[in-house]
């Protein structure tokens, strides 16, 4: 809102904002990824999924982390740790503004945002193996 007002009222846009802006979200969406799931607010296609029995949708998701989750975040983990690494190497700097931050901080926090979301996963999956073989919730 600050940009926006610098920039159509009083037609002095700040170079730093947009770089501010971007980088916020970012930590917000990586850091929250975990915790949406955590409460299951990811967007799901439950065409099938909502008429299964509790078992077969434990069944039905652990299946879907093993097969396709941990093996995509498996991937991005390992190179957003890499992306991570070579920026705190290079002390990356941002080339979209003068202001030129650093952007290794928000390169870590995404490799740290994904870790995160692994092991909430994780919990995820023991949970739903537990519902899969008792054929209940615990």
């Amino acid at each position: 809102m600050y940009d926006v007002f610098m920039r159509y009222v009083l037609r002095s846009p700040t170079k730093w904002a947009y770089e501010m802006t971007w980088m916020e979200y970012g930590a917000m969406f990586m850091l929250g990824g975990a915790y949406t799931l955590l409460h299951n607010g990811h967007i799901r296609v439950d065409i099938f999924w909502k008429n299964l029995s509790p078992r077969a949708r434990a069944i039905f998701d652990s299946l879907m982390y093993l097969l396709l989750f941990f093996p995509l975040f498996y991937v991005l983990i390992r190179y957003s740790v890499s992306f991570a690494v070579n920026s705190w190497a290079d002390l990356e700097t941002s080339y979209l503004s003068y202001w030129q931050p650093p952007v290794y901080p928000i390169k870590t926090l995404m490799a740290v945002g994904l870790v995160l979301f692994a092991v909430q996963a994780v919990s995820e999956t023991l949970k739903n193996l537990i519902v899969a073989f008792r054929g209940s919730e615990a």
